[in-house]
């Protein structure tokens, strides 16, 4: 009756400190700068604010090799942009311009993707669960 027990609560203490490890990466700031065609590397699904400063007429896309499609391309003058990634990865930002143009790419929100969300409820709901068995037995 020991073993089970320990089994359930080291998937207890997994959880929760998967918990706590999301949590604090998701608070970390980012940001990040694009001239040109580069790839760059989005540590969880967040919303993205683009600050462009650019003379003329441009084209930010973003392309998401991953799902193998466009996540987002704007044609502006000049301003700002809100791109949204549903989930962390690599992300390949193309800016097209007539002048020199620069984007600063600042995290503003992030959440745990879906996938993240799904293992953790399930791995905490099957502990529970199975404690309250354990519980009931007795």
């Amino acid at each position: 009756m020991r073993f089970p027990r320990l089994i359930l609560f080291l998937i207890t203490a997994f959880t929760l400190v998967a918990l706590t490890v999301q949590h604090v990466e998701l608070s970390k700031p980012y940001s990040d700068f694009a001239v040109g065609a580069s790839c760059t590397v989005v540590p969880s699904a967040r919303v993205l604010v683009l600050n462009v400063n650019s003379e003329g007429h441009y084209s930010v896309t973003f392309y998401d090799p991953v799902e193998d499609r466009v996540v987002k391309s704007t044609v502006q003058d000049s301003g700002r942009t809100v791109v949204e990634f549903n989930h962390s990865g690599p992300y390949c930002v193309v800016v097209s311009a007539e002048a020199p143009t620069s984007v600063a790419i600042s995290g503003r929100e992030s959440y745990p993707s879906s996938k993240a969300l799904s293992i953790e409820y399930i791995t905490g709901g099957t502990s529970a669960l199975l404690f309250t068995l354990l519980g009931v037995r007795r």
